[in-house]
């Protein structure tokens, strides 16, 4: 159990916890409960009461806001080493996001009565605790600026990069692959499926990505870098 524990936080000790002090990530891994999910389960729904902070261990969670034309919509895919959900644990409002796992996912969880003991006791805890809304605000800004981009084949690869991992010197890169249908592709890019299809497989003959049943891995993020940043 001591093991599991070990490689659940190994999992979740780098992005933004990576960037924390070192008394604020050891009173985080003390407090962090580990639950597993079904695929397509939902954490929480829009306008549930507030909850803790997540991490994802294993698997993948799709982020879904509410339009007012569209209904609930698929907007980005956090996958291990990611956290969320803290707006509401910051302001103690409703859930304005769902969060439903897009396969079988392993999670952390850091309740609220947790987040309020590391609070009392570490003077700067609730800057910490803070700076994970402005961490995942770039995300929020990158899933803005890849909707305007023009182009459907450029918005796709832009979409593809922000879920996939998108560091051009992890080239050549067999990564693990992300469960996503080309259904839900289409959705985070504001494209048609046969538009998604149609540059997805172009993709995959350019040796870029491999497409599996519901799964894409990126494989040369260099060159879909390259893509995107040269139109």
């Amino acid at each position: 159990m001591q093991l599991e524990k070990h490689r659940a936080w190994d999992a979740v000790d780098r992005g933004w916890m990576a960037q924390r002090s070192a008394p604020f990530r050891e009173a985080v891994r003390s407090e962090l409960t580990v639950a597993k999910y079904d695929s397509n389960s939902f954490l929480h729904h829009i306008g549930d009461d507030p909850g803790g902070i997540y991490a994802v261990i294993e698997g993948s969670f799709g982020v879904y806001g509410e339009s007012r034309a569209e209904g609930i919509a698929l907007g980005h895919i956090f996958r291990p080493g990611s956290w969320f959900g803290q707006g509401p644990a910051n302001s103690g409002q409703s859930r304005y996001l769902a969060f439903r796992t897009m396969e079988p996912s392993v999670v952390g969880l850091l309740s609220l009565e947790s987040i309020v003991r590391i609070n009392r006791a570490l003077p700067d805890a609730s800057r910490e605790f803070m700076s994970l809304s402005e961490y995942n605000q770039m995300i929020l800004a990158r899933v803005v600026t890849d909707l305007l981009i023009r182009k459907s084949d450029l918005r796709i690869a832009s979409v593809l990069l922000r879920i996939l991992g998108d560091d051009p010197q992890d080239d050549p890169c067999a990564g693990p692959p992300c469960t996503i249908t080309q259904t839900e592709l289409s959705e985070m890019a504001n494209v048609s499926r046969h538009t998604a299809n149609s540059v997805l497989r172009r993709f995959a003959e350019q040796g870029w990505v491999e497409l599996g049943y519901g799964r894409i891995t990126l494989r040369h993020p260099a060159a879909l870098h390259a893509f995107v940043s040269d139109r």
